[in-house]
């Protein structure tokens, strides 16, 4: 009889244990990641119901006629050709000389509080 209890312990704590481990896993699973990297200074994105987006023609694909009428792109004419680059002088030296090394943290927006607070009222009541 000792046996069968000892075993049906050993059970529960396998359980409990491997709740445990599952619980981890979902805390560490759901937390923030760096794996994308910020946009470039120049990039902008419009937002599909913007008046910018609206502006936009888009070609129609209404009809089966005008989607067999629609012809792919050319690979060769989206692709261009590369164009080989030479090193000046100068920029040799500074790359031999340089250094490996990260740049500092940027400022936080000022303004992303009140961004956050427009476009998420419900949030802040």
């Amino acid at each position: 009889m000792s046996a069968k209890i000892s075993l049906h312990g050993s059970s529960l704590a396998f359980a409990v244990s491997v709740a445990g481990i599952f619980a981890v896993a979902a805390i560490v699973a759901s937390t923030a990641s760096f794996s994308q990297t910020a946009p470039a200074a120049n990039s902008t994105s419009i937002k599909h119901s913007s008046e910018e987006a609206k502006k936009l023609k888009e070609p129609s694909f209404q009809t089966r006629e005008e989607r067999l009428k629609a012809k792919p792109l050319d690979w060769h004419a989206t692709i261009g050709t590369p164009k080989p680059r030479t090193l000046t002088e100068q920029e040799r030296k500074l790359l031999k000389s340089a250094k490996p090394e990260s740049s500092a943290v940027g400022k936080p927006d000022p303004k992303a509080e009140q961004e956050a607070r427009r476009l998420h009222p419900e949030d802040w009541k």
